[in-house]
């Protein structure tokens, strides 16, 4: 079990993060837009009168669901970054079946009244122990509730990963270290790790789908350029190295080359893919 230092030293890495998703959070959910419409398309209209979004961030997900379900029905947002939910908060102050909890899922104690499903978009693959995670969300779900989740594969088949990757190396001398399944974007890559992980935690009949989409936002290649620099992989390549800032400059000119390819018109786009992991209690 995380101690209260672990817990603390996440809740403020995540909260330095959480800043500069806020700061470019409507660009970000334009980009994550298809990939939420996949997510969205695999759960239907679910039934049910509670249900969780594990890693809602600044809370698109949640809302959108908070929309779907009935109206007598609620959605409860969880996540470690006070940032992020204090936008989520903002943002729907005037839907009125949402709510957000600031907390981790790996080890918050969820009230007893339970979750009829769990969706998460990028959410899940942050945890230090993800099967005491999953085992707590499965103990806060009802018998026969579902749990749905986005995950990325592995980063060559995902162009915005790999692309943009491979551009910050380009300049960074320090060899790249592959993070296998430690905690981070990439953790939950092999599909084998991915389905032991809910198996593990109590729960049955797991799937993965790796789905094709297109993302894209209407931004310029110039802001395209200054996302990615402070949000993704080319970022976390950045900090891994130390980079100087003479090193990011010249990163931030590779970044804008890639963003100028991937212009159309008003839109830069990348193609992912994502896997769809399915699974019930």
């Amino acid at each position: 079990m995380a101690s209260n230092s672990e817990n603390q030293y996440v809740g403020d890495s995540w909260n330095r993060r959480g800043q500069s998703w806020v700061e470019y959070d409507g660009i970000m959910n334009q980009r994550l837009e298809a990939v939420s419409d996949v997510l969205f398309e695999n759960i239907g209209i679910p039934q049910g009168s509670k249900f969780l979004d594990i890693g809602c961030g600044a809370g698109s997900t949640t809302i959108r669901l908070g929309n779907l379900v009935n109206t007598n029905a609620s959605v409860t947002g969880i996540d470690i970054s006070e940032p992020m939910l204090s936008l989520a908060k903002e943002k729907a102050k005037n839907v009125s079946n949402v709510d957000f909890v600031l907390a981790n899922a790996q080890t918050h104690e969820f009230v007893t009244s339970k979750f009829d499903g769990a969706i998460s978009r990028f959410g899940v693959m942050f945890f230090a122990d993800p099967v005491q995670a999953f085992s707590n969300i499965y103990s806060a779900l009802t018998e026969r509730a579902f749990l749905t989740f986005v995950c990325w594969p592995d980063s060559q088949e995902n162009e915005l990963s790999y692309i943009l990757l491979q551009a910050a190396l380009k300049h960074i001398d320090k060899p790249y270290e592959d993070p296998g399944t430690a905690p981070g974007p990439q953790a939950f890559r092999d599909k084998q790790y991915v389905k032991s992980i809910p198996s593990s935690s109590g729960f049955s009949d797991v799937s993965i789908e790796t789905v094709k989409v297109h993302t894209r936002a209407k931004i310029s290649a110039e802001q395209d350029a200054r996302v990615n620099m402070t949000i993704g992989c080319a970022q976390r390549a950045m900090a891994d190295a130390e980079a100087d800032e003479e090193t990011k400059g010249r990163i931030y000119e590779e970044l804008l080359l890639v963003a100028k390819e991937h212009q159309d018109g008003e839109y830069v786009g990348y193609d992912v893919s994502v896997n769809i992991v399915s699974a019930k209690v």
